[in-house]
């Protein structure tokens, strides 16, 4: 596969030889030693052939690769952990950018945050910070790359406590798109440091992310699983927990087949600090209704219940997914979740829930790009199998699961869990408002949009030059 610029011309081999040795780390084009294994991502539902990778070795080789780019009129992604639901961190033809090989994380423990660069993934930031009895809110797989999770919003375990990932940015190193490299925070560029708050990769290829830490213990974790049947009672209790549930207790629902054939409902709780009432909270839990099937509860490492997903989510199955936000668990919303899970077509497949609220609540929607601080759940409808010829019939489920949910929808919807939907759910992810000042910043910082292989917010056209 030869690099191509965006009208479809190889791009000189002769640039190509300048620009390996402009860089330190390694330039692989197809018939290169490691092409086949660095052009894979995630997921496996997506597989493209990028003319060239850039396994950047720091900073000055982003921009390196930035500037070529844009030299050469190459479209590029970005790759970090490469966990991009649409397979956003790959292309055909163009250029990737990636990040994987810088990793270096510096603890400062006198400041009280962490320093680290975009290749690392969650796994490592968790590791590194928690031998200090610390952490940063991260997602909910450990697999997945700090990078793409931050830009997004950062919704985990701990955000009812401690917020968001974005929430928890202090600062930000930005390649621009015309290859300068700008400190975004509070008092450096501030409009840059709230894009990139949720804006995604819209703005630039951050280097290095400075979070604030929070002391981090064991954890109090388990689940309590109630028959399908008994719906009812469960969406009851649920949503009356969830308006007093303290801000340390990270909940989540999700379905699955129980050993009798029977569909359940598995609720996982995470208590990120026990605490005297933990087993209140627990016995509280199990006590929607009937007796539940099975319950469990274990005390665990900050680190190994970030792991507890890893399982399902694993590398190069195919994915396609659906996801929404809505105010409250009803009956009927439960129900239709239930029934769309029984009607899937692979047991790979997952429909779950996450609360919010919390701490993500107190933040004005206005302080970020990340809009949806209102209380609810994130509901993610996420087909899962591994053979191609499967393809139709499993995202067609997930479709028709999701127009199914449409009724109970707030209308909001986590931009990390978007696919390639068209521009109206973009808008959806920010709200007008948001977007509106986000394409004005667009404009601002990346006005010939450079950065557009992402949820891709245009640049306004009264503010282009």
């Amino acid at each position: 596969m030869t690099l191509k610029n965006r009208s479809g011309q190889p791009v000189a081999a002769a640039d190509i030889d300048a620009l390996r040795t402009a860089v330190r780390g390694d330039v692989l084009g197809q018939q290169d030693d490691g092409y086949a294994q660095a052009r894979l991502v995630w997921n496996g539902y997506f597989n493209r052939n990028p003319g060239l990778i850039v396994r950047c070795a720091g900073a000055a080789d982003v921009v390196e690769a930035v500037r070529f780019a844009t030299r050469h009129d190459v479209s590029l992604a970005v790759r970090s952990g490469g966990h991009s639901y649409p397979g956003h961190s790959t292309i055909d033809d163009g250029l990737v950018v990636d990040l994987t090989r810088m990793k270096g994380i510096r603890v400062d423990l006198q400041q009280g945050v962490a320093i680290a660069e975009p290749g690392l993934l969650l796994a490592d930031l968790d590791d590194e910070t928690y031998r200090f009895g610390l952490a940063v809110t991260g997602g909910q797989v450990s697999h997945t790359g700090i990078a793409g999770l931050t830009l997004g919003g950062g919704i985990g375990w701990l955000c009812r406590a401690q917020g968001l990932t974005v929430d928890n940015l202090i600062a930000a190193d930005v390649v621009l798109a015309n290859g300068e490299v700008r400190r975004a925070s509070a008092d450096d560029d501030a409009d840059l440091f709230w894009a990139i708050r949720g804006g995604g990769g819209n703005f630039g290829i951050v280097t290095s992310f400075e979070y604030k830490l929070h002391p981090q213990g064991a954890c109090r974790t388990g689940v309590v699983v109630y028959r399908g049947a008994d719906h009812r009672a469960v969406a009851e209790g649920v949503s009356d927990f969830a308006r007093t549930a303290p801000d340390r207790l990270g909940l989540a629902l999700g379905c699955l087949d129980l050993e009798d054939g029977e569909p359940g409902i598995a609720i996982r709780y995470v208590d990120t600090a026990p605490a005297e009432d933990t087993d209140q909270l627990v016995e509280a839990l199990a006590g929607f209704g009937p007796e539940p099937f099975l319950r469990t509860s274990e005390t665990m490492t900050y680190p190994k219940v970030q792991q507890l997903s890893d399982a399902d989510m694993v590398h190069h199955r195919r994915y396609y997914t659906r996801s929404f936000m809505i105010p409250t668990i009803t009956a009927d919303a439960l129900g239709t979740l239930l029934e769309g899970f029984q009607d899937r077509r692979s047991p790979l497949t997952q429909v779950g829930m996450m609360l919010l609220g919390g701490q993500v609540s107190r933040v004005a929607p206005e302080a970020t790009a990340f809009p949806h601080r209102e209380d609810g759940f994130l509901v993610t409808l996420l087909g899962g199998w591994t053979d191609e010829k499967d393809d139709d019939v499993n995202t067609a489920w997930c479709r028709e699961a999701y127009d199914r949910m449409q009724r109970f929808t707030s209308g909001g919807v986590y931009v990390n869990e978007l696919l390639d939907e068209g521009e109206r759910r973009i808008i959806s992810a920010y709200g007008a408002g948001h977007y509106k000042r986000l394409s004005q910043l667009k404009a601002k910082y990346d006005p010939n949009n450079v950065f557009r292989v992402n949820q891709n917010i245009k640049p306004a056209p009264s503010v282009q030059s």
